[in-house]
């Protein structure tokens, strides 16, 4: 969950963020608590042939910098929080399985144990392809620096539909249907994974050699990674909404690839 605002003058929080223009900023406070298990949740004991129980909490704050002479858009953010049993992923799990009368999930005291988050996220994305009206393609960076995660990938972004570029000036109110857009969203990447302590704990859990929790050696992390979205956007003034799938290769060796999918609703208050 995010809030996202605009303001003319920067606080100390916002000059930790990279800005491309001075015209067209947009930052955001939000919250996020991330949860993993093994594909077995009904067995308490350590399984060594898959993942850890791993929980993260949050708190983001962002900017999204848009430069449109460059054709480009430039998000940073910082995250700060806990991972471990502090991260209460236990709890929230266990609370929503009951809810919905699904299998309780007994490994959890198995977990990567309580740890800092304080990492600092990049992202640039530059247009390359611009088909008024109907298509758009952008090259994509990002790098990820800090204790939650640490990695660098590259990749592109196609918008195949009803689609209108962002460094466009919005169409006249009450035009009908140009206001409106409906288009595939496609977004493959590949990156390289250096730390992940979601799998291998925290700095602290390595600093202090702690034994506590069950986490997966270095030689175990998968270093090179593909990422690939899809999915469907509609957007109006005001309102946006998205349904998207989101799929990775195996993050660990001997693992399995991952797919879940997501619903994104943004509105203006």
């Amino acid at each position: 969950m995010e809030y996202f605002y605009r303001r003319e003058k920067r606080n100390f929080a916002q000059r930790l963020l990279l800005q491309v223009a001075d015209d067209s900023n947009l930052y955001g406070w939000g919250i996020a608590q991330h949860m993993f298990t093994p594909s077995r949740i009904d067995i308490a004991e350590v399984q060594l042939d898959d993942r850890p129980y791993a929980g993260a909490l949050f708190a983001i704050h962002s900017l999204r910098s848009m430069d449109r002479e460059k054709r480009m858009i430039l998000t940073t953010a910082v995250n700060l929080g806990v991972t471990g049993p502090l991260s209460m992923a236990d709890e929230a799990q266990t609370w929503v399985h009951r809810a919905i009368g699904y299998t309780k999930p007994e490994g959890w005291h198995n977990q990567v144990p309580n740890d800092i988050i304080l990492n600092y996220n990049l992202e640039v994305e530059r247009e390359v392809v611009n088909v008024s009206g109907k298509l758009i393609v952008s090259g994509v960076m990002d790098a990820y620096v800090g204790t939650l995660y640490d990695a660098m990938g590259a990749g592109f972004k196609l918008q195949l539909g009803r689609v209108r570029s962002p460094y466009d000036a919005p169409p006249e109110a009450g035009n009908g249907r140009k206001d409106h857009q409906l288009y595939l969203l496609m977004q493959p990447t590949a990156r390289v994974i250096y730390y992940n302590a979601l799998l291998q704990g925290g700095i602290i859990h390595h600093i202090t050699s702690s034994e506590e929790g069950y986490t997966l050696g270095k030689d175990m992390i998968e270093r090179i990674s593909a990422f690939t979205e899809v999915g469907l956007v509609y957007e109006r003034p005001k309102l946006a909404i998205s349904l998207s799938r989101k799929m990775r290769t195996a993050p660990f060796k001997g693992g399995n690839a991952l797919e879940y999918g997501s619903v994104t609703v943004a509105f203006d208050l």
